[in-house]
């Protein structure tokens, strides 16, 4: 099968999105389909597309908003269906993974090339009105979600399937009356990839060796540093406990970077917290391996699929309760909820001294994650592309 993947956020840009994409590109290319991957230049994607013919990139204008940068703008992306059709063979489907520029692109040759269309929807947007700014975001509450919901509506009535990854977005959908032939898919990850049989002892020390880590109690948040994943939630919790031979290792970069810096300075943690910054998607493997248990408490996740990738580094979750982390989580066999912030405090202080318990979660959370497969998630896909392709030949033939 020739399948054309569309999508705004692709690599070298890390986000729940990319991870999503890239897992499904590998099992697809894994399973003997031929992938090709539609998506804008960003900073590194040329050398990230070196032997990667595959992959076509258009240039675009950054959208200038904090936490936006990394995005862009595609101005009359009409015209790039020409280059499309030019550059990779006829697809038997098309899957749109985002609603922008490229999303448009993609619902532009759908309509062009009369070919089958899926559609992913990975953004709850309610949660991310804040990068447009709070004032703005307050003022203009309603006109905003009235042009995401046209714009979702858009893509559902489009497809001839739309995937969700939970049924908290289904949820949503209905919410806004969004109708549409949907079908829950939860996103797959390379579970070997975080596995402790994985890495070397010695990889794993020298990591350690390198950010002063010796023999502490380590708590571990790995994701995209911005608001909407509440990290102040945690550091405050954190700051509750009697932290004597702890540490909190913060991995990931994002708009939120500053504000974290001087919290953690208010909260006099300077030398408690370990900020890692951005690292490479190949070493965040090594870096789960550090954490004793994993801690987060975003309310905006659409699947949570850094809890699912802690998961398979046997790490309990210590996290914040969330209709979506219901499928994920169960409560006191691999994770722990909280419900109100200032529970976190003494869930850790459990954790840390019930060693028993600690065991227990942790070999239970290797048991919970083999649903989240790199294949399961790849013959999911294609059983959808299926059922979209055979909808279409029967809306042509009934014509």
């Amino acid at each position: 099968m020739k399948i054309g993947l569309f999508t705004d956020a692709y690599k070298p840009q890390i986000s729940g999105v990319t991870t999503s994409l890239n897992m499904l590109a590998e099992g697809l290319i894994k399973e003997g389909h031929e992938v090709y991957i539609i998506t804008v230049k960003t900073k590194g994607s040329k050398e990230f597309d070196i032997d990667k013919p595959y992959i076509l990139r258009f240039r675009g204008i950054p959208y200038p908003r904090k936490g936006l940068e990394i995005y862009r703008f595609v101005p009359c992306v009409g015209r790039h269906v020409r280059r499309i059709k030019k550059k990779f063979p006829k697809f038997d489907v098309i899957h749109v993974h985002t609603e922008f520029s490229i999303g448009k692109l993609a619902y532009l040759y759908q309509k062009r090339t009369k070919t089958p269309m899926v559609y992913t929807s990975h953004t709850m947007y309610e949660e991310y009105l804040h990068y447009v700014g709070k004032r703005l975001a307050k003022m203009f509450r309603r006109p905003f979600m009235w042009i995401v919901k046209k714009m979702l509506k858009r893509y559902v009535k489009s497809s001839q399937v739309s995937i969700v990854p939970s049924k908290k977005i289904l949820d949503l959908m209905n919410k806004y009356n969004i109708e549409g032939n949907y079908k829950i898919v939860p996103t797959g990850i390379d579970l070997e990839k975080f596995k402790k049989e994985t890495y070397k002892e010695k990889d794993i020390l020298k990591l350690k060796e390198s950010l002063g880590l010796k023999d502490e109690f380590v708590c571990l948040f790995i994701g995209r540093v911005s608001s909407e994943k509440s990290i102040d939630v945690l550091l405050k919790g954190f700051k509750e406990l009697n932290n004597e031979n702890m540490k909190f290792l913060i991995v990931g970069d994002g708009p939120y970077m500053g504000e974290l810096k001087n919290l953690i300075k208010k909260l006099d943690l300077e030398d408690k917290v370990i900020l890692t910054g951005m690292v490479n998607w190949e070493d965040v493997g090594l870096y789960y391996q550090l954490g004793d248990c994993f801690l987060n408490a975003s309310i905006s996740e659409t699947q949570g699929l850094t809890y699912i990738e802690a998961l398979a580094a046997g790490l309990p979750l210590l996290v914040k309760h969330d209709q979506v982390l219901e499928a994920v989580v169960t409560d006191g066999y691999n994770g722990l909820f909280f419900h109100e912030d200032d529970e976190l405090q003494s869930l850790i202080e459990r954790l840390k001294e019930d060693k028993k318990l600690k065991e227990e979660l942790s070999k239970n959370a290797l048991l919970s994650v083999k649903k989240y497969s790199q294949e399961e998630y790849a013959k999911n896909a294609l059983e959808t592309y299926e059922e979209a392709i055979k909808l279409y030949k029967e809306k042509q033939t009934n014509k």
